[in-house]
C-alpha cells in the first residue's frame, strides 16, 4: 500500500501533490501539513500531532468532517513526521511518498533525512520530495534513468560508503570510498545513457534536483 504524508515544512504546490496521489493512497495530514492538503480539497484518512502549528480553521474543518485525529503531546519521543512515518507503516504502507518535509528548519529536515535509515531497516520504499527536489536512499547497486543534461547528486548517508563507482554519467568515479555526506559526487549529469552506481557497502542518498 502507498501513504502519501505531508508535513509542517514548506508545503508542496498542488499541482505537485495531486501529481503523485493515486486512488487507494493512504492520506496523512501531520499537524501543519494539513493546512495544504485542506486548502487543496484533499481527503484526509487521518491526521496527527500536537497540532501546535495548524490553522484554528483547518482543525475546525477537521472536526467537521469527523476526520480520524491522533493528538500528542507537545512533549514526547518522536517528531511529528516520525509519528506520521510510524503511524503509515502500521496501517500496512511499504511506500512513503513524504511531502513538507525540506524547508527552513534545518534541524526538522536533517531529521527527515534520518528516516531514510529508518526505511532500510523497515524495507519500505521512502521519498521526500518538494517542488524542487526528489529524495530516495539505495543500499545496494542501482541504475537510473534521466534526460541529457539532467542532474542527479549523490550523498553517504552511512559513515562511508566503500568502492564507489559511478558510470555513465558526465563525471566518472572509480573505487572511491566516499564519507558521510561528503560532497564529492553531487551535481553528475546524464548523456546519453542511463548513470549507473555499485559499491561494495553502505547507504546512498541519491537527489534528483529540478532547479
Amino acid at each position: 500500500m502507498r501513504a502519501i504524508i505531508v508535513s509542517g515544512g514548506t508545503p508542496p504546490s498542488e499541482k505537485l501533490l495531486k501529481s503523485y496521489i493515486q486512488e487507494g493512497d493512504f492520506i496523512i495530514g501531520v499537524d501543519k501539513g494539513c493546512n495544504a492538503l485542506v486548502e487543496y480539497d484533499i481527503h484526509i484518512d487521518l491526521a496527527l500531532g500536537d497540532f501546535d502549528s495548524i490553522n484554528k480553521e483547518v482543525y475546525e474543518i477537521l472536526n467537521s468532517k469527523n476526520t480520524h485525529i491522533l493528538t500528542y503531546n507537545s512533549e514526547k519521543d518522536y517528531s511529528d513526521t516520525h509519528l506520521g512515518y510510524i503511524t503509515a507503516i502500521e496501517n500496512g504502507a511499504d511506500k512513503i511518498f513524504l511531502f513538507g518535509a525540506t524547508g527552513t528548519r534545518v534541524d526538522h529536515m536533517l531529521g527527515n533525512l534520518g528516516l531514510f535509515r529508518n526505511s532500510i531497516i523497515d524495507k519500505v520504499h521512502l521519498e521526500i520530495i518538494d517542488d524542487n527536489n526528489r529524495m530516495f536512499v539505495v543500499n545496494k547497486e542501482a541504475t537510473f534513468k534521466g534526460s541529457y543534461g539532467e542532474t542527479i547528486s549523490f550523498h553517504s548517508l552511512s559513515d562511508e560508503v566503500k568502492k564507489l563507482n559511478i558510470i555513465g554519467g558526465k563525471y566518472k568515479l572509480k573505487d572511491y570510498d566516499m564519507k558521510l555526506l561528503e560532497p564529492r559526487a553531487i551535481c553528475n549529469e546524464f548523456l546519453d545513457k542511463d548513470i549507473r552506481i555499485t559499491f561494495e557497502s553502505g547507504l546512498i542518498l541519491v537527489n534528483f534536483p529540478k532547479d
